[in-house]
């Protein structure tokens, strides 16, 4: 995919599907899927799963109505295991106990520890979540450490499904389109004049030899060898 966006960040990265690619931090990533979010209240994210190798993240760009200020914000995602999530004080289980409550509609806790970080609830979304091959409802509890720096997202969706996700800020500017892939430049490197002058020359060679190969078996049956 080749960079026709210029130094429009957000256009270009909007505008990523499937197939596409983007460096970030050094790495070259994949984009495999995007999907959109939204709710009632006009909150919405469009969201693209990232992939290098074994690692995936997701990138996600944020439209928050209730915060006019920081309206537009763009995070990097990456799954963590419900295992990883108790309550305030280590050892407190609520994993089994996050997803009816959701559904239920219960009070989100208050505060939730994940990853040696200490969560405070922020805010609870409900809305529908559409990806290229269906929609489904889905209910998050956001959660914010105390620096606003890192975000604890709670998904509870249909079928007892519950996803966990650690969340930073990142900037869209640190994105750039990657070049397209090295079979693709070998592919092209063939047709240039360079590389037709050398298959010429091996051509010509072969005949030469062939040639020769000739000539000499002539000589032997002829009795002149």
């Amino acid at each position: 995919m080749k960079s026709s966006f210029g130094t429009d960040y957000v256009s270009f990265l909007t505008r990523l599907r499937a197939g596409d690619r983007v460096t970030y931090g050094g790495t070259q990533w994949e984009v495999e899927d995007f999907s959109t979010y939204d709710d009632a209240n006009g909150y919405e994210t469009m969201e693209w799963l990232l992939k290098s190798g074994k690692s995936s993240y997701y990138l996600l760009r944020e439209v928050d109505p209730e915060n006019p200020t920081t309206r537009i914000n763009w995070y990097l995602s990456e799954e963590i295991g419900v295992n990883r999530v108790s309550g305030e004080h280590v050892g407190d289980d609520v994993r089994f106990a996050l997803w009816d409550a959701m559904q239920e509609h219960r009070e989100p806790y208050l505060k939730l520890r994940a990853l040696g970080r200490l969560y405070y609830f922020e805010s609870q979304t409900e809305g529908i979540y559409t990806s290229t091959d269906s929609s489904e409802d889905r209910i998050t509890w956001d959660y914010w450490d105390e620096e606003h720096l890192w975000n604890l997202a709670i998904e509870a969706w249909q079928d007892r499904e519950l996803h966990v996700y650690s969340t930073k800020k990142v900037n869209p500017e640190d994105f750039a389109i990657a070049e397209k892939s090295i079979t693709i430049q070998s592919f092209a490197s063939k047709n240039s004049p360079n590389h037709n002058q050398k298959t010429n020359d091996r051509t010509w060679e072969w005949v030469c030899a062939w040639g020769l190969v000739i000539i000499g078996f002539i000589l032997m049956t002829s009795g002149d060898w």
